[in-house]
């Protein structure tokens, strides 16, 4: 009884001899966490068209981080980037079918978008929140709204994150609750209004498990509801 959850692979390239060979990939960290939490992760490509009668076999979604989604979104819901386009369809049919959903990095900004948000770069904040260029991986500390879900999940009123990103929400979507903030203000966790488990978080999450052992509670939470739904279909 264990749940199935969809993960949307990201676009890379690798260097194939002369040449650099598009690739769809899921970071390990992502299935991994999935795993230990007691579910079973699939990757969907990000290329085509994924009837409900396939996802009606899946029970929840992780959206994950990669490339930055496309302007065109933020009035139009048109991308020419297909994944883009597929991931708020996806979106869409699990939160109309009440399935959780869990979004990091670019997912939370993903879930956003689909809710009628837009993003801005990040400039002149007094939080570092790329990725250095040295590969220095910064943490800083994210401020919890009480009363939301994220403050359940999480227990604390503050906690810390890794933050590796250069944008941010910046016209907050409709039924679009803010969780969290980091101190200079910028976004780092969202919930969907009347819908059981839709959260989305800024930081990657799934990298420091080990040393901020509350977020394996989130994963935790998508499995849960995971199942709930697994059950109901059945």
């Amino acid at each position: 009884m264990k749940p199935i959850i969809g993960i949307v692979a990201m676009t890379n390239y690798v260097e194939d001899g002369r040449r650099k060979k598009e690739i769809q990939s899921v970071n390990y960290d992502y299935i991994q966490a999935i795993q230990n939490s007691g579910g079973i992760p699939i990757i969907l490509t990000n290329n085509n068209e994924l009837p409900s009668t396939f996802l009606d076999n899946i029970d929840g979604l992780l959206l994950i981080g990669g490339e930055d989604i496309s302007e065109e979104m933020y009035n139009t819901n048109i991308s020419s980037n297909p994944r883009d386009m597929l991931e708020v369809s996806i979106y869409n049919y699990f939160k109309n079918n009440n399935k959780p959903i869990l979004g990091i990095c670019r997912g939370m900004q993903l879930i956003n978008v689909a809710e009628g948000g837009s993003l801005k770069n990040i400039v002149n904040t007094e939080i570092e929140h790329n990725l250095g260029e040295d590969g220095w991986v910064n943490f800083h500390e994210i401020l919890i709204e009480p009363d939301t879900n994220t403050f359940d999940i999480i227990g604390s009123n503050s906690y810390s994150v890794s933050s590796v990103h250069h944008q941010q929400i910046d016209r907050i979507g409709k039924n679009i609750i803010v969780s969290a903030r980091a101190r200079d203000g910028v976004i780092e966790a969202i919930e969907v209004t009347g819908k059981e488990f839709i959260l989305g978080v800024q930081g990657h999450i799934e990298k420091c498990l080990t040393n901020y052992p509350s977020y394996k509670k989130v994963f935790n939470e998508l499995i849960k509801f995971s199942k709930i739904k697994k059950v109901n279909y059945k």
